[in-house]
């Protein structure tokens, strides 16, 4: 009979083994410092952390993030700032340009240790440009298709943040319109460079963003290349477009950076008779 109970208590330990007790993390959402002189608006959206654990891959985890871990004791922990590729959810990519965060961390049984993540900008990162529109002479004033005022104008109505925010009004009369930066910047020399463009927006039209690269001669009106875009959104919003893939195995000597602006159709008729889009904090950086 003792040996039935004995036997009776095993079968039940391997039918239900002692689960091991979690310990946890809870990871904040990260916060961006910039030098604003030369790197611009500290405005940001990373919207995972990828997690490391003493050098090993765990996970990338949408923030804030509370993480089980089966571990105790002394560890190191790495944070890589993750973002959308071109606002796309599909698409999660740590971002090359932020800094990773590093905490040294004791992790006990059921207990939960919180880290509230820091970023800065990598010091190899290089600023093409940064536009605010808080000056009267902004970069997005070459007006390729469309009237000639059909512009990027300064506005204090609606805007994101500092004084100003740029807007450009598309109407019925001019549907689609496609404005370029004034300045043209050399291509790359990698074949494929890491180069992305950042930006805060909000719009009532659909806008896709690219460039118009130039042949070595420098001679006509260049091959307009779009890569991505956006649609209609009320409120302010951050997105990066990853611009790789559009330098890709091109043979330019120049280009300008582009966006084509129309107002959104519903069965090939004009949904508007007006559409405005909102722009600001515009960043092209590169290694």
């Amino acid at each position: 009979m003792m040996f039935l109970a004995g036997f009776m208590v095993s079968s039940c330990e391997l039918i239900n083994p002692e689960e091991d007790i979690p310990s946890y993390l809870y990871i904040d959402n990260f916060l961006l410092t910039t030098n604003p002189g030369t790197q611009g608006s500290s405005s940001s959206k990373i919207t995972e952390a990828w997690l490391f654990l003493d050098g090993e891959f765990l996970g990338a985890y949408a923030l804030p993030a509370k993480v089980p871990l089966l571990t105790t004791g002394s560890h190191v922990v790495r944070l890589e700032p993750g973002i959308r590729d071109n606002g796309i959810a599909s698409t999660p990519e740590i971002y090359p340009f932020y800094e990773s965060f590093e905490a040294n961390v004791e992790l006990s049984p059921n207990t939960i240790d919180t880290l509230k993540p820091s970023t800065s900008y990598n010091s190899q990162a290089k600023f093409l440009f940064v536009e605010g529109f808080e000056r009267s002479d902004h970069l997005f004033r070459d007006v390729r298709v469309g009237a000639t005022d059909t512009r990027v104008n300064r506005t204090q109505e609606g805007i994101f943040e500092g004084n100003f925010s740029g807007v450009l009004d598309v109407n019925i009369d001019q549907p689609e319109v496609l404005i370029a930066t004034s300045r043209r910047f050399s291509f790359p020399s990698q074949v494929i460079p890491t180069i992305y463009l950042e930006m805060n927006y909000k719009s009532e039209g659909i806008v896709g963003f690219g460039i118009i690269g130039y042949s070595a001669q420098g001679l006509g009106d260049g091959e307009l290349l779009l890569s991505a875009g956006f649609r209609p959104r009320e409120d302010w919003n951050k997105i990066y477009f990853n611009l790789n893939r559009v330098f890709a195995n091109q043979n330019f000597l120049e280009y300008q950076i582009v966006f084509q602006a129309a107002i959104p159709q519903e069965e090939g008729t004009y949904k508007q008779e007006n559409v405005r889009i909102w722009l600001d904090n515009i960043k092209l950086i590169q290694f």
